[in-house]
C-alpha cells in the first residue's frame, strides 16, 4: 500500500476469545519497523470500532519517507497482529493534475 507523508493509515483489527467471541475490552501492545527495524518515532492510537464484533482501528502517520510495518499484541490472548508493508512517499511521487490554458 502507498500513502503519503503526513497521510493518516487506518488498520482494523479483531480482537476475539478462542471460541471466536468478542472482546472488546482488549488492550495492545504496539510497535513499527521501518525498513525492517525497529523504529519508535511513531505510534498507532487504538480506538474500539465496533464492541459487539470485537473490531479495533490503529490509526498512525508518518512524516518520513520509507517502508513501515505496525506490530500489534492483543495483552488479553497474546494473538499478534503483523500489517503489511505500508510505503510512505512524498507528494511528489504521486500523480498530479496538469491544467492546460488555451
Amino acid at each position: 500500500m502507498l500513502a503519503r507523508t503526513g497521510q493518516t493509515v487506518y488498520e482494523d483489527i479483531l480482537s476475539l476469545d478462542v471460541d471466536n467471541n468478542p472482546l472488546s475490552g482488549a488492550t495492545f501492545d504496539t510497535a513499527f519497523t521501518k525498513e525492517g527495524s525497529i523504529y519508535t518515532a511513531i505510534t498507532a492510537t487504538m480506538t474500539l470500532t465496533d464492541g459487539s464484533r470485537g473490531i479495533f482501528t490503529a490509526s498512525w502517520s508518518a512524516d518520513t519517507t520509507g517502508s513501515y510495518q505496525l506490530y500489534a499484541k492483543n495483552n488479553i490472548t497474546n494473538v499478534v497482529f503483523i500489517s503489511d508493508r505500508i510505503d510512505i512517499k512524498p507528494d511528489s511521487e504521486f500523480d498530479q493534475n496538469i491544467y492546460i490554458g488555451l
